[in-house]
């Protein structure tokens, strides 16, 4: 019988951060990286496996502002989330990576700060599948 290898994480802020242009979130807190994926230097998740992986990424902008965060992959976007203060944004998406392929959060424009020092905003990535 085969077993799906264990590959997945999940990251988390630890306080507030500014973000330039463009930058990567670098979720500095991690708590599960089964299968080293995930780079809280780079921000990045490379898959070590080609795969069917979920994603889900939740964000909360600092007080008074709000902020717009890409989903990327690979250089590409993939979705937008937006918020503001008075409520969170999250979302979740399916994809298929090679191995090497990689995933990241950024700072895409009008909002350049998020607030957390309990977890707020978060990324999170698993292997579903290896039969893609």
């Amino acid at each position: 019988m085969y077993t799906l290898p264990a590959i997945g994480f999940s990251a988390k802020l630890s306080r507030d951060i500014q973000l330039g242009n463009g930058q990567a979130v670098k979720y500095d807190t991690v708590i599960t990286n089964k299968g080293n994926g995930y780079n809280k230097w780079s921000g990045h998740f490379t898959a070590p496996l080609r795969g069917l992986y979920l994603f889900s990424c939740t964000i909360l902008a600092q007080h008074p502002y709000s902020v717009h965060i890409e989903l990327m992959k690979n250089g590409s976007k993939i979705s937008t989330l937006y918020s503001t203060t008075s409520g969170q944004s999250s979302q979740s998406v399916v994809l298929i990576l090679r191995k090497g392929d990689t995933v990241w959060t950024r700072q895409a424009w009008n909002g350049r700060r998020l607030h957390d020092h309990v977890g707020y905003n978060m990324f999170t990535g698993v292997l579903i599948s290896e039969n893609v």
